[in-house]
């Protein structure tokens, strides 16, 4: 009998829709160090053959082996050493998907109470039936995002299945805590700088990355979380304390008092003299 091969019609790379940055497959030869740099997207690794040393935050010196996967949240900063040759599928991702409330729920809460666990997982047998199928689509170069979306859906069902939860709230948690320290440097340091340029580069991050992981956490843009922060600052020094309006107007970087006084009035309607003297008539 004729040999037959599944053959594919559609040119997906040549639609609008092709999509490179959900789900990925890499190969990697024995011996070769990945150096450290910076994760740009939540991203799951899941490694179908070989031997991995990963050394970050979240897996400190760990060995990670065929059938298993982790996690690494945006913004981390993570190193591989290749132990034996590697084939793996990264799968990139926003913000973990929220697919059955209840067990959403409690694994958040579970994670936000520190709850230790595993972080290096063992593929199930669906994951392995799952990953073996997103290798031939990939290979294929069958990269339509909407396929990709229903696939994501499908790996989110097969480990909100499959995982108990105290497994997946332990997983999930390294997001959780990385958003944490984030947020903590984002409030201990806005203050500092005049615009999101310079926030980013204050901490190691490309701009594109810090805006998304800072709209992840906050839930709005950076731009505009910071002006209204800066608002509210602004508008606190002048009804509640001595500072006089130039050490106001420089403490909140400003160059001049007719900047300063410029910004008042576009975004409070009135100038800092008069927003002042509402403190003197209560």
């Amino acid at each position: 009998m004729q040999d037959q091969r599944c053959t594919k019609y559609t040119d997906c790379a040549s639609c609008d829709f092709y999509q490179k940055q959900i789900f990925k497959y890499r190969q990697y030869p024995k011996g070769m160090s990945i150096p450290q740099e910076r994760v740009l997207q939540n991203t799951m690794y899941f490694l179908l053959k070989g031997e991995v040393r990963v050394n970050s935050e979240e897996h400190p010196d760990t060995f990670f082996r065929e059938g298993q996967f982790i996690m690494q949240p945006i913004g981390s900063r993570v190193e591989f050493h290749i132990l034996e040759p590697v084939e793996a599928i990264l799968y990139l991702f926003e913000r973990p998907q929220n697919i059955c409330n209840d067990r959403h729920n409690k694994g958040m809460s579970m994670a936000s109470g520190g709850h230790i666990g595993p972080v290096v997982m063992d593929l199930c047998a669906p994951m392995h039936t799952f990953l073996s199928g997103m290798r031939a689509y990939l290979d294929s170069d069958l990269r339509c995002s909407v396929f990709l979306q229903s696939k994501q859906t499908e790996l989110l069902f097969l480990l909100n299945c499959y995982y108990p939860i105290k497994d997946l709230a332990a997983f999930y948690s390294t997001i959780y805590r990385y958003n944490k320290s984030f947020q903590y440097f984002i409030l201990q340091n806005y203050q500092q700088v005049k615009d999101v340029e310079a926030f980013a580069q204050l901490g190691g991050y490309s701009i594109s990355t810090f805006r998304r992981m800072f709209k992840e956490t906050f839930g709005e843009p950076a731009y505009q979380w910071m002006l209204k922060r800066k608002c509210q600052d602004i508008q606190t020094d002048l009804l509640t304390t001595e500072l006089s309006i130039s050490d106001i107007c420089y403490k909140h970087g400003f160059e001049s008092l007719s900047n300063f006084s410029h910004f008042c009035r576009a975004n409070f309607g009135q100038s800092p003299r008069a927003i002042r003297a509402e403190r003197e008539n209560v």
